[in-house]
């Protein structure tokens, strides 16, 4: 069960969301769908608070610049470990949608945080992320991304731009 919004996107409900034959059309047929509210504001706030007290991200962060000389950091990890954001990774809601969207097992290949200031920070030039997986030895495109935003993301403070499926590997 779930709510579908007029731009595509859906909401996840607590009790008894289920990835539907429509969601996994639209999501071969674009290459991405949109689930809102994930994790409960309770899971959110909780999420932030770790990641803003875990001295360990800004100890592993690094700068990242853009092509207009702007800087964003950023810290990624390929182990998911038990902290909240292992479990966030691993939990049904995740790793149980991915699978079902994908058609089997998934397993974490890794977490990336991405710290941009709103208004001042740089941007996250536009890629594919199939090129780096590729790189790092997945030699198919059988992987999926899962973005969550931390804080409130808009096009006046820098949210993600989703573009359309445009080939099949």
């Amino acid at each position: 069960r779930f709510i579908k919004f007029n731009n595509g996107s859906c909401v996840y409900e607590a009790d008894g969301f289920q990835v539907t034959a429509e969601m996994k059309q639209q999501y071969e047929r674009d290459g991405y769908i949109i689930i809102r509210s994930v994790l409960s504001g309770e899971e959110l706030r909780r999420l932030k608070e770790a990641l803003e007290n875990d001295d360990g991200i800004m100890k592993h962060s690094y700068v990242v610049g853009d092509d207009k000389g702007r800087c964003n950091r950023m810290c990624l990890w390929n182990h998911p470990g038990d902290d909240i954001t292992g479990m966030v990774g691993r939990c049904e809601k995740v790793a149980g949608t991915m699978e079902k969207l994908l058609g089997g097992e998934v397993y974490h290949y890794h977490t990336k945080l991405m710290m941009k200031e709103a208004r001042t920070g740089g941007a996250f030039v536009w890629h594919q992320d199939y090129g780096y997986w590729y790189k790092n030895g997945c030699l198919f495109p059988d992987m999926g991304t899962v973005f969550i935003a931390i804080d409130q993301s808009d096009t006046e403070n820098g949210c993600l731009k989703v573009s359309q499926l445009v080939s099949i590997w």
